[in-house]
Order: structure tokens, then C-alpha cells, then sequence
């Protein structure tokens, strides 16, 4: 069965599948250590992507098919692919992004045309990935995780949510993203059985749960907001007996929202999980645990190690706040330099950090804050440069300075303090029109703020001052729909 409510992976289908996949890679010449992108939405055709890469011993990046061509050209610049495969949807974007050499597969003709009889996978393998993820710089860093540091996490997933063949994985994220990807493949190397919804949406969620009897389901917050507004009846009729591990991670979640969502469920099914792609899981929080610890993220789980550190790299007391650093078998080898080596930038014996701040109670992890100033909308990160110089080639913009604003659905929004140049007149619609073929949607500012260009927060540098900015403009502040 295949429609709005999700297909069930058939994994007998997904080993031709990915043995069509294979048979067309080497073909094209690609090797084992070879990266490889793709570019594709929630389906077979990125689930045999994924299994073909693990089966040829290469590394695979995921591209978020909702980029903009030239935020893909980019990755796929940086990544320097032998291969990009994709589905029919996203074939001419994978041909317009390839660099010089690399090869352009189609996944969907792959997939239709895969024979019986291909030599079987074994599912419970985990391959290296290539992860496009947050950077101080507006530019996307490539975290590089190696096999074995994807096999910790998903023996960390399989240990900490008592995964296993009873279970009916339902997933309602991009396939694209680090948590669904890893999810898929640790609920599958348990034995569980995979649904996969095409799109994400509120009502049919729901309806794929009961239909499909989902056991497992990871959420971002935004997407639990989005269950919450639905009217109450449509929710008390919703048959969710099934649903034992209901999981949220990717940004931090409301406590109020949290609470709601666990009283709406019933006991013992809300968990929660604070980690990134650089760290894989960092602190796991479980239903019974929620109301003794508000605020709270969790403990870390066996095998990882969580310091909270000062500027000079020294452990804070109990109960201060400092910059959060982690040290686990499934953390990352290093982000993928220009030259092609790695590096793991702020490293502190052995402990990484991705810049946020929190503190430690008695081994409970509350975060904090954001040390630098990527912004999380809807479980998503967004670098505020990239918006900043998207905004700089509007022909009336003589400066700009992009950062996140709380919101109670989002988590966060985009918002942007605008300058024009002189003689210009601006506004926030025709902005964000002129924005669509130059970021992605989710990217967009969603509230704009205008100013004079000597009003601009910058400092004696150029530098875009964003915590001046949102102090200055928040009051000011205009929403375009």
C-alpha cells in the first residue's frame, strides 16, 4: 500500500532495489571510500541509496531536497561526489549541481528496473554518512561520521528505546535529516518493520499511526505543535494504543508543549533526546522522568561523557552554566575540510562541542542558550549569513543582519534587519519573493525589521552584530505571511 498514509517497506523489494542501485555505481566506475550524494524525498528510492552505499563500503551524503540549486551546487562543490543519485523529482537538480566527472544516477529508474534474485543485504550493517550541518561561517559544515561511529549510534538508539522486531517504525521526517536517517537504519537492524510517509502532516499522521499499528515515531517540536492544533475531538478520536515510543529531539520543545503532549498520550510513551550530527544522542530523557526534571534534556546514556566547560576549558561548578562538550563512541571523525582532511575545532580531551550552553544538576543536562547564533526553526538549523548574503543581491539592499526570534510553533523563526539603499523603498513581501529562488523555503525571514544603513547593527568591521540586532529591532519587527 502507497498514499498519503505511507508505504510499508518491503525488504525483499528494497535488496533488488539496492542491488539495481549497486550494479549502476559500479558501472559508473565508483569505489569503495567513494563519496557519493543524494538528493531525494521519503521513498524507496532514497532507501535503496542508502542501502547501496552501505553494501559498496562508500560515504554517503544526504542533501535536503528542499535547498536551492545553488545551496546544492554547493554541497556537492564542497562533498566533491564520484556520484549523485536521485529520484525523478530532483534528476535535473542533481545534473545541474554535479561536479566535473561525477556520475548522475537515476534512482527511480533504478528501482523500477531492479531484477529478482540480487544478493541479500544485511540490514544490520551501518554505513559511513557525510552530514551537511550548522557553521558559524554561513556556510554548511560536512560532518563526517565513519562506520563504526554510525554502528554506536544505532546501538545507543536500539539500547535506550528497547528497539526490536516487534516494533512498527513509523517515519514522519526527512530522510535527508541526521535523527530520521539514523532511526531508520537502527529500527531496521533491529528487525522492525518501516513505514515511510512521503510528507508530513498532522491529520494523516494520525491516520498512518492506526493504520499501520506504529509502535516507534520520532517528532520534531514543531511537528508536535502542529498535532496540538488540532481540534480536540479530531485528537480524542485518534487511536494511538499502538504508540509506545513516541520520540522528540532536534530542537529544544516548550516544557508546556512537552507536558501537553505526554497528557495527551497517556504515561510512559513521551521520550525526549538532546543530540546533533556532530554528537550523535548526548542526553536521553524518559516519559517517567519528565515531571521530576522540567526543562531538563536528560542523562546521558552509557558510553557517553558530558562536560560543561568555561571559556579556558575548565569544568563550571554544579548547576552553572557553561559550554557543553561531549565524548561518545558514535562522535563524529571531524568536519570535512577544503583540502580534504578533518578537523574537530573547540575539541577538549577528546570532548567536542557544537556551541551550546547549559548546565549540569546532579547529572541532568537543561540547556541553556545558543553560543553562537545559528537559529533552529522547526527542528532545522539555519545559518543567518546564508540569509544575510541571499539578501545582499536584492539591488535596493544596501545591508542586512539575520537572526532567530522565539516562536511558539517554530521554536524559532527567521527574522531580518533590513537597510535600503537611498532613494529604495523595501518591504517584507517583495523580500521574501525575491528570496525564493535563492534559499530554501524554510530558510525565508518570516518577520523584517527596516532601518537606516548607519542604524544597521554591524560593527567597525562589517561584522553583523545579531544580538544587538535582536534587542534593537525586535519591538520593530513586521510579520509577512
Amino acid at each position: 500500500m502507497s498514499n498519503d498514509l505511507g508505504h510499508l517497506l518491503d525488504e525483499e523489494r528494497a535488496a533488488q532495489a539496492a542491488g539495481a542501485v549497486l550494479a549502476r555505481l559500479a558501472a559508473a566506475g565508483v569505489a569503495a571510500g567513494d563519496r557519493v550524494v543524494v538528493l531525494a524525498g521519503n521513498g524507496a528510492a532514497f532507501v535503496a541509496a542508502r542501502d547501496a552505499a552501505t553494501a559498496a563500503d562508500l560515504v554517503l551524503a544526504p542533501v535536503n531536497p528542499r535547498l536551492a540549486p545553488p545551496e546544492v551546487a554547493w554541497i556537492c562543490g564542497h562533498a566533491r561526489p564520484r556520484a549523485l543519485l536521485a529520484d525523478r523529482a530532483h534528476l535535473a537538480a542533481a545534473a545541474a549541481a554535479a561536479p566535473a566527472g561525477a556520475a548522475v544516477i537515476d534512482l527511480d529508474g533504478a528501482v523500477a528496473e531492479a531484477a529478482a534474485g540480487p544478493p541479500a543485504l544485511d540490514v544490520t550493517r551501518v554505513g559511513a554518512t557525510l552530514l551537511y550541518t550548522s557553521g558559524t561561517t554561513g556556510r554548511p559544515k560536512g560532518c563526517l561520521r565513519t562506520a563504526d561511529q554510525e554502528a554506536a549510534r544505532v546501538a545507543e538508539l536500539t539500547a535506550s528505546y528497547g528497539l526490536g522486531a516487534g516494533d512498527v517504525h513509523l517515519i514522519a521526517c526527512p530522510l535527508a535529516h541526521s535523527a530520521p536517517g539514523i532511526f531508520l537504519r537502527a529500527c531496521r537492524a533491529a528487525g522492525a518493520r518501516t513505514v515511510i510517509l512521503p510528507r508530513f502532516g498532522p491529520a494523516a499522521l494520525l491516520e498512518a499511526i492506526a493504520r499501520w499499528r506504529a509502535t516507534v515515531c520520532f517528532l520534531v517540536p514543531t511537528q508536535w505543535q502542529r498535532l496540538l492544533a488540532l481540534p480536540a475531538e479530531v485528537r480524542a478520536a485518534a487511536d494511538l494504543s499502538s504508540l509506545r515510543a513516541a520520540i522528540v529531539a532536534g530542537a529544544p520543545i516548550a516544557t508546556a508543549t512537552k507536558a501537553a503532549a505526554a497528557a495527551w498520550l497517556g504515561p510512559g510513551r513521551l521520550w525526549e533526546f538532546y543530540g546533533s550530527s556532530e554528537t550523535g544522542t548526548v542526553t536521553v530523557i524518559g516519559p517517567d522522568e519528565h515531571a521530576a526534571h522540567p526543562g531538563s534534556v536528560g542523562r546521558p546514556p552509557a558510553g557517553v561523557s558530558v562536560r560543561v566547560l568555561d571559556d579556558d576549558g575548565a569544568p563550571v561548578a554544579d548547576g552553572a552554566v557553561g559550554e557543553v562538550h561531549v565524548a561518545s563512541p558514535a562522535v563524529m571523525a571531524g568536519y570535512l575540510d577544503a583540502d580534504g582532511g578533518l578537523s574537530r575545532p573547540g575539541e577538549r580531551d577528546g570532548h567536542v562541542s557544537v556551541g551550546d550552553l547549559g548546565r549540569l544538576d546532579g547529572g541532568w543536562l537543561t540547556l541553556v542558550d545558543r553560543k553562537h547564533d545559528t537559529i533552529l526553526s522547526g527542528g532545522v538549523n539555519v545559518y543567518p549569513a546564508e540569509v544575510e548574503r541571499a539578501l545582499a543581491d536584492h539591488p535596493d539592499v544596501a545591508g542586512a543582519v539575520a537572526f532567530g526570534v522565539d516562536d511558539d510553533d517554530w521554536g524559532q523563526i527567521v527574522a531580518a534587519v533590513v537597510a535600503a539603499r537611498p532613494g529604495a523603498r523595501l518591504d517584507g513581501a517583495a523580500l521574501r519573493a525575491f528570496l525564493r529562488d535563492r534559499i530554501a523555503g524554510y530558510k525565508l525571514p518570516r518577520a523584517f525589521a527596516f532601518c537606516a544603513v548607519d542604524e544597521l547593527p554591524v560593527g567597525s568591521s562589517g561584522k553583523a552584530l545579531r544580538r544587538a540586532a535582536r534587542a534593537a529591532f525586535a519591538s520593530a519587527l513586521v510579520r509577512v505571511p
